[in-house]
C-alpha cells in the first residue's frame, strides 16, 4: 500500500497523546454523511453523498477511486482510538454494475495511527453475503485482524487493491463497534472461514454461529454448508457449563449424524416405493442453499432452502376414484402405479440465535403447493437428528426420555429401557416438547415449540394410540405393550408400544425389554395427514390443518438435565399465551406472516406474539414505542427474556434510551440490541424476567 498523506509530527503527537482519553462507546465514521469529528482524506478518489442507493438512512456514500491505487480514507479529527477499546470495524458495501465486483472484492482495508498502517485484508473475504452486482453485502473485520503493532488508530483507509483504479462502489454505514465491557455478554458473531469459503468442522465447511446465552456463557453452533454429503444441519454444539467448562456435542458415528434436517413419512410408504425411491430419507442428503439472512449485533438468522419430495395420488386419481390411498402398490409394474405421482415440496429452514437465551429456534415451512389436496399423506419428524449429547463418544447410555403432548409423560429410573416405570398423568399446558438424557453425565437435549399444544400441531404419528396410555402411570395402566414390532412375547414390556410414542426417540434402538441403547435419536412429529390433508382432527383433539403450506416452530434445547431445561423452556408457552401485549405509543401487531418464507399472514393469538422466532411484533411511532406488559402473578412461570421485534425503525443505529418502568437499562447488559436496516427493524431482547405489569419505553 503507497503511503498516506502524512500527518505532521505535532498532529501525530497530539492524537497519540489523546488515544487513553477517547471513548470507548461504539461510533460511526459515515452514516447519512461523514460524520462529525471525522474528515475526507481520501486520494485519487472522488466521494458524494448517493440519496439513491443507500442500505438505510437517507443516503451513502458513493465512491469513485478514480486512479490507480486510490483509496477511500477518513481521518479521526477527533482524536485517535485504542484499538483495545474495539471489537471490529463494519460496514455495508454494494458494488454496483457486475464489472465492479472483482475489483471491490479485491479492496484492501486497514487502519493506521499516524505514519504507521496496520495489517491490511481483502475486503472480499468478510463480506456477507458474497459481493454481487447491485447488491448490499454487510462487512464485519474483527479487531484483530487490523492491529498487527498498533496499539490505536486515527484512520481508516480502504484501497484499490489491484492498482488499476476505475472502481465504483456505495458504502454505508462505516462503525467502529466497541469491545464489550466487563459484566455485559459479548454480541453474536459469525465465522465462515478463510475468505468466507466455510469453517471446516467435523469434515464439512460450516457457518458457525457463536453467541452469549442467559449466563453471558459463550455458546456455538455450527451449520454445515451444501459440500460433503451435502448440508443443511448442526454438525456441532459448544456450551459453557456452570463450573466454567466447555461441552462440545459432535454428531453421532451413524447415518442419522447432524441436527436439524427434514424427514418426513408417508403413511403409504408403497407410492415411493413403486419409483425405487424410499418414502422417508434424511433431508440431510439433500441438496441445500444457504444465506446468512440476518446478521446483527445480538440476533442472528441463517436459511436452508431445498426440496424435499412426497409421492402421492394424482388429481385425476382424487377426482375419480381410481384407487383408495392406502392401496398397496407391488413396483414399478403395478398397473397402479398410474396413479400415483411425485410432487416437490420446498422447504425453508431457519435457525435464529439470540443474546441472552440458551436456545436457538429452528422454523420450517413446507410447501404442498404443487399437489392437490388430499393427494398426499405424509407426517413430518423435523428436526431430526442423532447427536453425542454428553460431549463424548456416544457411548454412554441413554437414562430416560419425556414428552409433551396434550398430556406429560417421563420415564422413571435409569439406564432407560422398554421395561422402565413411567407416569403420563398430568395434563401439559405449555408448548408440546420432547427429551432425552444421559445415564453417567448430567446432559439433556430436547425440542420444545413456542405455542402451547392447543396451537401447535405436534406430538402423533404413526398408528398412535394415545388415548390407550394418557392420564395413567405404569403402576395404573393394567396391561403391557405385547408383541412389540412384531419380535413376538419376548417383547413384551411396560412402555408404551414403539408406535404409540408420540415422538420418534429411541424406541426402535431396542429390540427387547430389557435392552439398553447409547443412540441419542432424537425427532419432532406429528400425525400422518399433518402434511396434505387440508383439515383433520389431530391425536391431541385439536382441528388442524397440513395444507398447503405447513409453517412451525421449535427451540433446539442443550442443557444440564439437572435444570430440567426442555420443560422449563416449554412452560413459556403458557406463560406466553397467558400475557397481554398493549401500547400507548406505537402499535401492537394483532397479525402477521404465517411462517418463513412466506407472504399470508395469519392472527396473532395473544395479540403481538409471533411464534415463527417466539417474538412480540410491534410498530414504531417516530422510531419509538412504549409498550406494557402484564403478566399475570397466577403463571406458573415468569415471562423470560422476551424479544421485542419494533417495525418501523428507520434508523441506523440502536435507540437512544431503553427504560423498565421509568428506570434507564444498561446496553449489552439489561437488553440486546440489533438493528436491521433492510426490513427496517429493531430488535430488543429484554433481560428480564417479568410477572406482573411493567412498562417498557424504547427511543
Amino acid at each position: 500500500m503507497p503511503a498516506p498523506r502524512p500527518l505532521s509530527r505535532l498532529a501525530a503527537a497530539l492524537l497519540a497523546a489523546l488515544a487513553t482519553n477517547v471513548s470507548a462507546a461504539t461510533e460511526y465514521a459515515y452514516l447519512d454523511d461523514i460524520a462529525g469529528g471525522w474528515a475526507n482524506w481520501s486520494w485519487s478518489t472522488a466521494v458524494t453523498n448517493d440519496t439513491v442507493v443507500k442500505k438505510s438512512g437517507t443516503a451513502s456514500a458513493r465512491v469513485a477511486i478514480t486512479g490507480a491505487w486510490g483509496a477511500f480514507s477518513l481521518n479521526r479529527d477527533a482524536g485517535a482510538v485504542g484499538l483495545g477499546s474495539l471489537s471490529a470495524i463494519t460496514f455495508d458495501v454494494n458494488p454496483g454494475a457486475a464489472t465492479n465486483v472483482a475489483k471491490v472484492a479485491a479492496l484492501v482495508f486497514a487502519l493506521q495511527d499516524g505514519n504507521t498502517l496496520g495489517p491490511a485484508v481483502t475486503l472480499g473475504g468478510y463480506a456477507s453475503p458474497a459481493l454481487a452486482a447491485n447488491t448490499w453485502s454487510s462487512v464485519s473485520i474483527p479487531i484483530g485482524a487490523l492491529t498487527g503493532s498498533l496499539t490505536a488508530m486515527t484512520r481508516l483507509n480502504l484501497q484499490d487493491g489491484l492498482g488499476g483504479g476505475g472502481i465504483t462502489f456505495n458504502l454505508d454505514n462505516l462503525a467502529l463497534v466497541a469491545a464489550v465491557a466487563a459484566g455485559a455478554c459479548r454480541p453474536v458473531v459469525v465465522d465462515s472461514g478463510i475468505a468466507g469459503a466455510g469453517k471446516s468442522i467435523n469434515g464439512f465447511l460450516n457457518d458457525q454461529y457463536t453467541w452469549s446465552d442467559a449466563a453471558c456463557r459463550v455458546r456455538n453452533a455450527a451449520l454445515a454448508r451444501n459440500d460433503t454429503s451435502k448440508g443443511g444441519n448442526a454438525k456441532q454444539f459448544t456450551y459453557t457449563l456452570p463450573n466454567g467448562t466447555t461441552r462440545t456435542v459432535n454428531p453421532a458415528a451413524n447415518g442419522a449424524a447432524g441436527f436439524g434436517y427434514v424427514v418426513a413419512h408417508l403413511s403409504n410408504p408403497s407410492f415411493a416405493n413403486a419409483y425405487g425411491a424410499d418414502d422417508s430419507p434424511l433431508g440431510s442428503g439433500n441438496a441445500a442453499t444457504f444465506r446468512k439472512l440476518f446478521t446483527g449485533n445480538h440476533h442472528a438468522i441463517h436459511e436452508y432452502s431445498l426440496n424435499y419430495v412426497r409421492y402421492g395420488l394424482t388429481a385425476a386419481a382424487l377426482i375419480n376414484h381410481s384407487i383408495d390411498p392406502w392401496t398397496w402398490l407391488t413396483g414399478a409394474a403395478d398397473p397402479n402405479r398410474q396413479y400415483v405421482t411425485v410432487y416437490n415440496m420446498p422447504v425453508r429452514i431457519h435457525w435464529m440465535f439470540a443474546t441472552g437465551r440458551n436456545s436457538p429456534v429452528w422454523s420450517v415451512t413446507f410447501d404442498l403447493s404443487a399437489a392437490p389436496d388430499h393427494a398426499v399423506d405424509s407426517d413430518f419428524r423435523a428436526p431430526y437428528g442423532d447427536m453425542n449429547i454428553e460431549g463424548g463418544t456416544g457411548a454412554n447410555l441413554v437414562a430416560g426420555v419425556a414428552w409433551g403432548d396434550r398430556y406429560r409423560f417421563t420415564t422413571l429410573g435409569s439406564p432407560f429401557t422398554m421395561n422402565n416405570d413411567w407416569d403420563y398423568s398430568q395434563l401439559n399446558t405449555g408448548a408440546p416438547y420432547d427429551a432425552l438424557w444421559a445415564a453417567a453425565v448430567d446432559a439433556q437435549m430436547g425440542l420444545a415449540g413456542t405455542q402451547i399444544v392447543a396451537r401447535q400441531n405436534a406430538g402423533g404419528y404413526n398408528n398412535y394410540q394415545a388415548p390407550v396410555w394418557r392420564g395413567k402411570t405404569s403402576a395404573t395402566m393394567g396391561k403391557l405393550c405385547l408383541n412389540d414390532q412384531g419380535a413376538g412375547p419376548g417383547y413384551n414390556h411396560k412402555l408404551p408400544c414403539s408406535s404409540d410414542w408420540a415422538y420418534q426417540l429411541v424406541q426402535y434402538s431396542v429390540a427387547s425389554a430389557a435392552q439398553t441403547t447409547s443412540n441419542k435419536r432424537l425427532a419432532w412429529g406429528a400425525d400422518w395427514g399433518s402434511l396434505g390433508n387440508s383439515a383433520f382432527t389431530n391425536s391431541n383433539g385439536y382441528a388442524v390443518s397440513g395444507y398447503p403450506k405447513v409453517s412451525y416452530s421449535v427451540y433446539v434445547v442443550l442443557d444440564p438435565h439437572s435444570a430440567n431445561p426442555t420443560q422449563t423452556v416449554a412452560k413459556q408457552a403458557e406463560t406466553i399465551n397467558l400475557t397481554r401485549l398493549t401500547a400507548t405509543l406505537g402499535t401492537v401487531r394483532t397479525q402477521g406472516i404465517a411462517g418463513v418464507g412466506r407472504t399470508d399472514t395469519k392472527p396473532y393469538s395473544p395479540a403481538g406474539y409471533s411464534p415463527i422466532y417466539g417474538t412480540w411484533e410491534v410498530d414504531a411511532a417516530a422510531n419509538a414505542v412504549n409498550l406494557t406488559f402484564a403478566v399475570p402473578t397466577t403463571a406458573t412461570v415468569a415471562l423470560d427474556t422476551p424479544i421485542i421485534v419494533v417495525h418501523g425503525y428507520t434508523k441506523a443505529t440502536p435507540p437512544v434510551q431503553v427504560s423498565l418502568d421509568g428506570v434507564g437499562l444498561a446496553a449489552d447488559t439489561d437488553y440486546f440490541a440489533s438493528v436491521r436496516p433492510d426490513q427496517a427493524e429493531l430488535w430488543i431482547t429484554l433481560n428480564r424476567k417479568l410477572i406482573g405489569t411493567h412498562g417498557l419505553q424504547i427511543w
